[in-house]
């Protein structure tokens, strides 16, 4: 028998009633005999009871603590059985004499009408139909469930009256004003929104002319300019050209094909990003960013503008990752490509050694 297993096996072993003790790896979820506790017996979460006609039946704490000992309630109430009934309670301490029992079924019941009442009460205060609604149910359960907790243990029906039901046509009034205050703010987002789109639109050719960043940028369609040799988008990714040039080579591949591409073990880098698909109309995933066609076709042709293609007229050259590879004895292998004059020049060097000559 394992007794220091994992949160989730403490509360599979607990609600099955596999064994008596048990305790996660640091010891802060785990049960001993019916309880199953949070970081102590000063928490117990939920304890296993018996009816008066010798029933299995759950008693589930309904007091709330902090963010870790919330995530051990949760797993213990996904292990209980279905079929099990559960009680939701805030006294559980039972078990040790017979008089200390009755008090405590007193105190749980009592509690039970005290919920109800507070909920019918809610349910009257409400002005939305939602809420009313709710709050209506959630005092039908309650008393249900503290009839039931009655009937489990022999005891006599607490004094809960039956919850009415909820006027009708002040439901529908609620119902017609919740609509129309939901249809007025509805349409004053709608306006705010278009407002915010226009202004970004306003700000779009700014940004595109080498303005700054602006957050509402990011709620129009996502555009591309070169800045500082690289292409940066409007919600702020940087990646350099060569890559761009890389990638576009893949996206007319894609669109000549009219098949949508996703990487399959391999990627396409743009910088510190990768592509994770291309639509066969040629629109672009990565991330976060949706990039469509025509940004990808405005900026190939400012990219060949603002650093043109490398090229020789003299060979048949290739150019592998930007290094210019060309043929054997081509008068420009010595020389290096100029981007402000569009053609090879020869370096300083080799000036040098023709002016020593």
């Amino acid at each position: 028998m394992r007794t220091v297993v994992s949160n989730s096996a403490v509360t599979h072993l607990w609600a099955h009633n596999a064994q008596r003790h048990a305790r996660s790896g640091n010891g802060n979820l785990y049960f001993q005999d019916a309880v199953v506790y949070s970081y102590g017996s000063h928490f117990p979460i939920a304890r296993h009871v018996t009816g008066k006609d010798g029933q299995p039946g759950i008693l589930f704490t309904t007091e709330k603590n902090n963010v870790t000992t919330s995530h051990h309630i949760s797993l213990v109430r996904r292990a209980i059985p279905p079929d099990v009934p559960v009680f939701n309670v805030l006294y559980m301490h039972f078990g040790f004499t017979e008089e200390e029992d009755k008090y405590q079924h007193t105190r749980n019941l009592a509690r039970y009408a005290s919920e109800v009442i507070e909920h019918v009460d809610k349910c009257a205060r409400a002005r939305l139909a939602t809420s009313k609604e709710y709050y209506h149910q959630q005092a039908v359960d309650l008393r249900s469930e503290a009839l039931c907790y009655a009937t489990f243990f022999g005891l006599q029906d607490p004094d809960i009256e039956p919850i009415p039901n909820i006027d009708s046509a002040e439901l529908e009034r609620l119902r017609a004003k919740q609509a129309k205050a939901a249809a007025k703010k509805a349409e004053a987002t709608r306006k705010e929104n278009e407002e915010k789109r226009q202004h970004a639109l306003s700000l779009a050719e700014t940004w595109l002319q080498g303005g700054a960043h602006h957050y509402l940028l990011r709620i129009i369609p996502t555009m591309l300019r070169i800045k500082d040799h690289e292409i940066e988008t409007s919600m702020g990714a940087k990646f350099p050209i060569i890559h761009a040039k890389r990638g576009l080579t893949l996206v007319k591949a894609v669109m000549a094909r009219e098949e949508e591409w996703c990487p399959n073990g391999q990627k396409c880098r743009l910088g510190y990003y990768h592509i994770d698909r291309i639509e066969a109309n040629g629109t672009v995933h990565a991330g976060c960013h949706v990039v469509a066609w025509e940004q990808i076709e405005r900026i190939a042709q400012e990219i060949e503008d603002y650093e043109p293609r490398i090229k020789c007229r003299q060979c048949q050259m290739l150019s592998i990752n930007g290094v210019a590879c060309h043929e054997t004895g081509c008068p420009n292998s010595n020389k290096t490509w100029s981007v402000e004059e569009n053609n090879w020049a020869e370096t300083e060097q080799e000036v040098g050694h023709e002016t020593e000559a």
